[in-house]
Protein backbone atom coordinates (compact mmCIF):
# COMPACT_ATOMS: atom_id res chain seq x y z
CA UNK A 1 0.00 0.00 0.00
CA UNK A 2 1.25 3.54 -0.72
CA UNK A 3 1.71 5.15 1.90
CA UNK A 4 1.91 9.57 2.43
CA UNK A 5 2.25 11.98 5.15
CA UNK A 6 -0.72 13.31 4.58
CA UNK A 7 0.13 15.79 7.61
CA UNK A 8 2.52 17.19 6.54
CA UNK A 9 1.99 18.38 3.08
CA UNK A 10 -0.97 20.79 4.85
CA UNK A 11 1.75 22.63 6.84
CA UNK A 12 3.35 22.84 4.00
CA UNK A 13 0.37 24.28 1.76
CA UNK A 14 -0.48 26.64 5.02
CA UNK A 15 3.23 27.30 5.40
CA UNK A 16 3.13 29.10 2.10
CA UNK A 17 -0.11 31.01 2.37
CA UNK A 18 1.50 32.19 5.31
CA UNK A 19 4.40 33.40 3.78
CA UNK A 20 2.27 35.03 0.71
CA UNK A 21 0.67 36.70 3.57
CA UNK A 22 3.71 37.72 5.19
CA UNK A 23 5.40 39.18 2.16
CA UNK A 24 1.99 41.05 1.70
CA UNK A 25 1.90 42.88 4.98
CA UNK A 26 5.76 43.49 5.39
CA UNK A 27 5.21 45.51 1.90
CA UNK A 28 2.23 47.64 2.45
CA UNK A 29 2.56 48.56 6.34
CA UNK A 30 6.04 50.13 6.43
CA UNK A 31 4.53 52.41 3.67
CA UNK A 32 1.41 52.77 5.34
CA UNK A 33 3.45 53.80 8.16
CA UNK A 34 5.34 56.56 6.66
CA UNK A 35 2.04 58.09 5.13
CA UNK A 36 -0.11 58.38 8.22
CA UNK A 37 2.76 58.63 11.36
CA UNK A 38 6.49 60.15 10.37
CA UNK A 39 8.50 60.16 7.43
CA UNK A 40 10.91 58.45 8.75
CA UNK A 41 13.10 55.09 9.10
CA UNK A 42 12.09 53.97 12.69
CA UNK A 43 8.12 54.61 11.07
CA UNK A 44 8.87 52.02 8.49
CA UNK A 45 10.68 49.84 10.28
CA UNK A 46 8.35 49.68 12.92
CA UNK A 47 5.82 48.54 9.74
CA UNK A 48 7.74 46.03 8.70
CA UNK A 49 7.89 44.47 12.19
CA UNK A 50 4.42 44.59 12.63
CA UNK A 51 4.16 42.96 9.53
CA UNK A 52 6.20 40.06 10.75
CA UNK A 53 4.72 40.07 14.46
CA UNK A 54 0.23 40.19 13.62
CA UNK A 55 0.41 37.85 10.57
CA UNK A 56 1.50 34.52 12.68
CA UNK A 57 -0.18 35.54 15.36
CA UNK A 58 -3.40 36.01 13.73
CA UNK A 59 -2.98 32.90 11.65
CA UNK A 60 -5.55 30.55 12.57
CA UNK A 61 -8.62 32.89 12.08
CA UNK A 62 -7.62 34.54 8.55
CA UNK A 63 -10.77 32.02 7.19
CA UNK A 64 -13.19 32.89 9.99
CA UNK A 65 -13.28 36.53 11.31
CA UNK A 66 -16.15 36.95 11.39
CA UNK A 67 -16.34 34.71 13.81
CA UNK A 68 -13.48 35.27 15.80
CA UNK A 69 -13.25 39.16 15.21
CA UNK A 70 -12.65 39.53 19.24
CA UNK A 71 -9.66 37.28 19.53
CA UNK A 72 -8.03 38.93 16.06
CA UNK A 73 -8.64 42.29 17.74
CA UNK A 74 -7.23 41.23 20.84
CA UNK A 75 -4.23 39.71 18.91
CA UNK A 76 -3.23 42.30 16.70
CA UNK A 77 -3.17 44.80 20.04
CA UNK A 78 -1.05 42.55 21.71
CA UNK A 79 1.60 41.92 18.03
CA UNK A 80 1.09 45.83 17.59
CA UNK A 81 2.44 45.94 21.39
CA UNK A 82 5.29 43.54 20.66
CA UNK A 83 6.14 45.20 17.78
CA UNK A 84 6.80 48.42 19.46
CA UNK A 85 8.94 46.75 22.39
CA UNK A 86 10.99 45.34 20.10
CA UNK A 87 11.86 48.18 18.05
CA UNK A 88 11.96 50.36 20.88
CA UNK A 89 13.51 48.24 23.27
CA UNK A 90 11.19 49.48 25.91
CA UNK A 91 8.61 47.00 27.47
CA UNK A 92 6.29 49.52 28.89
CA UNK A 93 5.00 49.96 24.98
CA UNK A 94 3.33 47.05 25.24
CA UNK A 95 0.85 49.37 27.87
CA UNK A 96 1.37 52.18 26.36
CA UNK A 97 0.47 51.61 22.52
CA UNK A 98 -3.46 50.76 23.30
CA UNK A 99 -3.39 54.88 23.62
CA UNK A 100 -1.45 55.53 20.64
CA UNK A 101 -2.88 58.63 18.88
CA UNK A 102 -1.62 56.02 15.18
CA UNK A 103 -3.97 53.28 16.43
CA UNK A 104 -6.93 55.64 14.94
CA UNK A 105 -5.39 54.63 11.60
CA UNK A 106 -3.87 51.33 12.24
CA UNK A 107 -7.01 49.42 13.70
CA UNK A 108 -9.22 50.51 10.33
CA UNK A 109 -6.21 49.78 8.22
CA UNK A 110 -5.72 46.43 9.63
CA UNK A 111 -9.68 45.81 9.14
CA UNK A 112 -9.36 46.55 5.61
CA UNK A 113 -6.29 44.00 5.16
CA UNK A 114 -7.68 41.52 6.97
CA UNK A 115 -11.02 41.44 5.41
CA UNK A 116 -8.89 41.56 1.92
CA UNK A 117 -6.94 38.85 2.48
CA UNK A 118 -9.83 36.87 3.95
CA UNK A 119 -12.15 37.70 1.14
CA UNK A 120 -9.11 36.04 -1.70
CA UNK A 121 -8.80 33.16 0.56
CA UNK A 122 -12.20 32.49 0.67
CA UNK A 123 -12.15 33.00 -3.34
CA UNK A 124 -9.25 31.11 -3.96
CA UNK A 125 -10.75 28.10 -2.14
CA UNK A 126 -14.29 28.32 -3.78
CA UNK A 127 -12.87 28.86 -7.49
CA UNK A 128 -9.45 26.73 -7.02
CA UNK A 129 -6.14 26.69 -5.87
CA UNK A 130 -4.06 28.68 -8.15
CA UNK A 131 -7.17 29.56 -10.30
CA UNK A 132 -7.33 33.39 -8.66
CA UNK A 133 -3.53 33.34 -9.57
CA UNK A 134 -4.66 32.84 -13.70
CA UNK A 135 -7.30 35.35 -13.52
CA UNK A 136 -5.52 37.93 -12.28
CA UNK A 137 -2.15 37.83 -14.16
CA UNK A 138 -4.60 37.28 -17.44
CA UNK A 139 -2.84 33.57 -18.52
CA UNK A 140 -5.99 32.88 -20.08
CA UNK A 141 -7.40 35.83 -21.52
CA UNK A 142 -6.27 34.63 -24.81
CA UNK A 143 -6.50 30.93 -25.75
CA UNK A 144 -3.70 28.73 -25.30
CA UNK A 145 -2.46 25.06 -25.93
CA UNK A 146 -1.14 23.31 -22.81
CA UNK A 147 0.22 19.67 -21.87
CA UNK A 148 -2.16 18.47 -19.38
CA UNK A 149 -3.15 15.25 -17.56
CA UNK A 150 -7.04 14.93 -16.58
CA UNK A 151 -8.12 11.83 -13.98
CA UNK A 152 -11.59 11.28 -14.11
CA UNK A 153 -12.77 10.06 -10.42
CA UNK A 154 -16.74 8.79 -10.09
CA UNK A 155 -17.55 7.33 -6.72
CA UNK A 156 -18.52 3.33 -7.11
CA UNK A 157 -21.77 2.18 -7.13
CA UNK A 158 -23.04 6.00 -6.40
CA UNK A 159 -26.65 5.52 -7.30
CA UNK A 160 -27.29 2.34 -5.16
CA UNK A 161 -25.88 4.53 -2.53
CA UNK A 162 -27.82 7.58 -2.99
CA UNK A 163 -31.11 5.62 -3.21
CA UNK A 164 -30.40 3.45 0.42
CA UNK A 165 -28.80 6.57 1.98
CA UNK A 166 -31.27 8.94 0.93
CA UNK A 167 -30.08 12.03 -0.83
CA UNK A 168 -29.09 14.61 2.18
CA UNK A 169 -27.08 11.38 3.99
CA UNK A 170 -25.20 10.39 0.82
CA UNK A 171 -24.10 14.35 0.12
CA UNK A 172 -22.63 14.16 3.11
CA UNK A 173 -20.95 11.11 2.33
CA UNK A 174 -19.77 12.59 -1.21
CA UNK A 175 -18.61 15.80 1.27
CA UNK A 176 -16.83 13.64 3.29
CA UNK A 177 -14.95 11.95 0.49
CA UNK A 178 -14.37 14.96 -1.36
CA UNK A 179 -13.09 16.56 1.44
CA UNK A 180 -10.32 13.31 2.01
CA UNK A 181 -9.27 13.99 -1.81
CA UNK A 182 -7.43 17.44 -0.31
CA UNK A 183 -4.23 16.28 0.72
CA UNK A 184 -3.32 13.58 -1.27
CA UNK A 185 -4.09 16.55 -4.04
CA UNK A 186 -1.22 18.34 -2.24
CA UNK A 187 0.53 15.53 -1.85
CA UNK A 188 0.81 15.00 -5.72
CA UNK A 189 -0.15 18.91 -6.57
CA UNK A 190 -3.12 18.22 -8.39
CA UNK A 191 -5.49 20.59 -8.31
CA UNK A 192 -9.71 20.14 -8.80
CA UNK A 193 -10.83 21.07 -12.07
CA UNK A 194 -14.50 20.62 -11.78
CA UNK A 195 -17.03 18.67 -9.63
CA UNK A 196 -20.16 16.74 -11.92
CA UNK A 197 -22.43 14.99 -9.46
CA UNK A 198 -20.57 12.42 -8.10
CA UNK A 199 -17.68 13.00 -10.45
CA UNK A 200 -14.40 14.38 -9.46
CA UNK A 201 -11.85 16.20 -12.49
CA UNK A 202 -8.55 16.33 -11.73
CA UNK A 203 -5.65 17.89 -13.43
CA UNK A 204 -2.33 19.21 -13.37
CA UNK A 205 0.51 19.92 -15.80
CA UNK A 206 2.35 17.25 -17.83
CA UNK A 207 5.59 17.99 -16.37
CA UNK A 208 3.77 18.05 -12.55
CA UNK A 209 1.77 14.73 -13.70
CA UNK A 210 4.58 12.56 -14.93
CA UNK A 211 6.95 13.48 -12.28
CA UNK A 212 7.58 10.54 -9.90
CA UNK A 213 3.92 9.28 -11.86
CA UNK A 214 2.05 11.89 -9.56
CA UNK A 215 -1.01 11.10 -11.85
CA UNK A 216 -1.13 7.68 -10.79
CA UNK A 217 -0.51 8.12 -7.22
CA UNK A 218 -2.48 10.52 -6.95
CA UNK A 219 -5.42 8.22 -7.45
CA UNK A 220 -3.84 5.90 -5.20
CA UNK A 221 -3.18 8.34 -2.02
CA UNK A 222 -7.00 8.91 -2.27
CA UNK A 223 -8.18 5.39 -2.07
CA UNK A 224 -5.35 5.50 1.25
CA UNK A 225 -6.47 8.83 2.48
CA UNK A 226 -10.35 6.39 2.71
CA UNK A 227 -9.36 3.69 3.90
CA UNK A 228 -7.14 5.23 6.61
CA UNK A 229 -10.73 7.00 8.17
CA UNK A 230 -12.80 3.14 6.90
CA UNK A 231 -13.96 2.87 10.29
CA UNK A 232 -15.71 6.56 10.31
CA UNK A 233 -17.52 5.82 6.68
CA UNK A 234 -18.64 2.16 8.12
CA UNK A 235 -19.86 3.67 11.19
CA UNK A 236 -21.51 6.81 9.83
CA UNK A 237 -22.81 5.54 6.25
CA UNK A 238 -22.62 1.47 6.69
CA UNK A 239 -19.85 1.61 3.60
CA UNK A 240 -16.29 2.61 3.00
CA UNK A 241 -16.53 4.06 -0.50
CA UNK A 242 -14.44 3.73 -3.76
CA UNK A 243 -13.27 5.56 -6.65
CA UNK A 244 -12.94 4.30 -9.94
CA UNK A 245 -10.76 6.66 -12.79
CA UNK A 246 -10.03 7.24 -16.12
CA UNK A 247 -6.24 8.96 -16.61
CA UNK A 248 -5.37 10.35 -19.79
CA UNK A 249 -3.19 13.28 -20.92
CA UNK A 250 -1.91 15.27 -23.73
CA UNK A 251 -2.48 18.53 -25.24
CA UNK A 252 -5.98 20.56 -24.57
CA UNK A 253 -6.80 24.33 -25.44
CA UNK A 254 -7.44 26.10 -22.20
CA UNK A 255 -9.06 29.99 -21.81
CA UNK A 256 -11.36 31.98 -19.96
CA UNK A 257 -15.05 31.45 -21.22
CA UNK A 258 -18.53 32.87 -20.02
CA UNK A 259 -19.80 36.04 -19.41
CA UNK A 260 -22.40 35.80 -16.42
CA UNK A 261 -20.43 33.39 -14.83
CA UNK A 262 -16.59 33.08 -16.44
CA UNK A 263 -14.58 30.01 -15.91
CA UNK A 264 -11.34 28.30 -17.32
CA UNK A 265 -12.00 25.85 -19.42
CA UNK A 266 -10.36 22.98 -21.24
CA UNK A 267 -10.86 21.52 -24.22
CA UNK A 268 -10.23 18.18 -26.62
CA UNK A 269 -10.28 14.82 -27.09
CA UNK A 270 -7.99 14.26 -24.29
CA UNK A 271 -11.10 15.11 -21.82
CA UNK A 272 -13.46 13.00 -23.89
CA UNK A 273 -11.02 9.93 -23.71
CA UNK A 274 -10.00 10.28 -20.27
CA UNK A 275 -14.44 10.32 -19.51
CA UNK A 276 -14.64 7.30 -21.75
CA UNK A 277 -11.40 5.68 -19.66
CA UNK A 278 -13.31 5.94 -16.63
CA UNK A 279 -16.74 4.26 -17.89
CA UNK A 280 -14.80 1.42 -19.14
CA UNK A 281 -13.49 1.52 -15.29
CA UNK A 282 -17.19 1.74 -14.10
CA UNK A 283 -18.68 -1.03 -16.43
CA UNK A 284 -15.61 -3.39 -16.18
CA UNK A 285 -14.99 -3.33 -12.19
CA UNK A 286 -11.41 -1.64 -12.14
CA UNK A 287 -9.70 0.53 -10.25
CA UNK A 288 -8.01 2.55 -12.37
CA UNK A 289 -7.60 2.51 -15.83
CA UNK A 290 -5.06 4.77 -17.96
CA UNK A 291 -4.09 4.81 -22.31
CA UNK A 292 -0.70 4.14 -23.41
CA UNK A 293 0.36 3.50 -27.42
CA UNK A 294 0.53 0.18 -28.38
CA UNK A 295 3.83 0.07 -29.08
CA UNK A 296 4.98 0.86 -25.69
CA UNK A 297 5.46 -1.69 -22.47
CA UNK A 298 4.11 -1.51 -19.47
CA UNK A 299 6.14 0.48 -17.77
CA UNK A 300 5.91 4.76 -17.56
CA UNK A 301 3.54 5.47 -14.99
CA UNK A 302 3.34 2.08 -13.54
CA UNK A 303 6.75 2.00 -12.42
CA UNK A 304 7.65 1.87 -9.09
CA UNK A 305 4.39 1.11 -7.79
CA UNK A 306 5.31 -3.18 -7.09
CA UNK A 307 2.80 -3.37 -4.49
CA UNK A 308 -0.29 -2.26 -7.62
CA UNK A 309 -1.39 -5.48 -9.73
CA UNK A 310 -0.73 -3.62 -13.23
CA UNK A 311 -2.71 -5.61 -16.26
CA UNK A 312 -3.70 -5.01 -20.04
CA UNK A 313 -7.20 -4.30 -20.93
CA UNK A 314 -8.42 -4.66 -24.88
CA UNK A 315 -11.67 -2.70 -24.90
CA UNK A 316 -14.80 -3.94 -26.58
CA UNK A 317 -15.07 -0.85 -28.36
CA UNK A 318 -13.24 1.05 -30.97
CA UNK A 319 -13.74 4.73 -29.99
CA UNK A 320 -10.58 5.10 -27.63
CA UNK A 321 -8.36 4.00 -30.83
CA UNK A 322 -5.75 1.40 -30.93
CA UNK A 323 -4.52 1.63 -27.56
CA UNK A 324 -3.93 -0.49 -24.67
CA UNK A 325 -5.63 0.04 -21.37
CA UNK A 326 -3.51 -0.34 -18.57
CA UNK A 327 -5.30 -0.95 -15.41
CA UNK A 328 -4.28 -0.48 -11.75
CA UNK A 329 -6.35 -1.97 -9.56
Amino acid sequence: MLRFDMGAWRVRINGRRLAVILVITCTITPVFNVLTSEMSARSALQGLVDGLIIPPLVAGFWTDLSLSSAIVLVLFLLGRGLGQVVTRQDPRRLVASLGDAHLAYALPFFVVLAVTIQVALKMNRMIGVNVLRYYATGIYHQPRAEERVFLFLDLEGSTQLAERLGSATYFDLLRRCVDDLTEPLLATDGEIYQYAGDEVVVTSTMAVGVRDANCVRCFFAIQTAIERDAHRYTRDFGVVPRFRGGLHGGTVTAGELGDLRQQIVFVGDILNIASRLESYAKAEALGLVLRRPCPQGQGGAGQGLQSQRLACARPPFDQIGRTQLFTLT
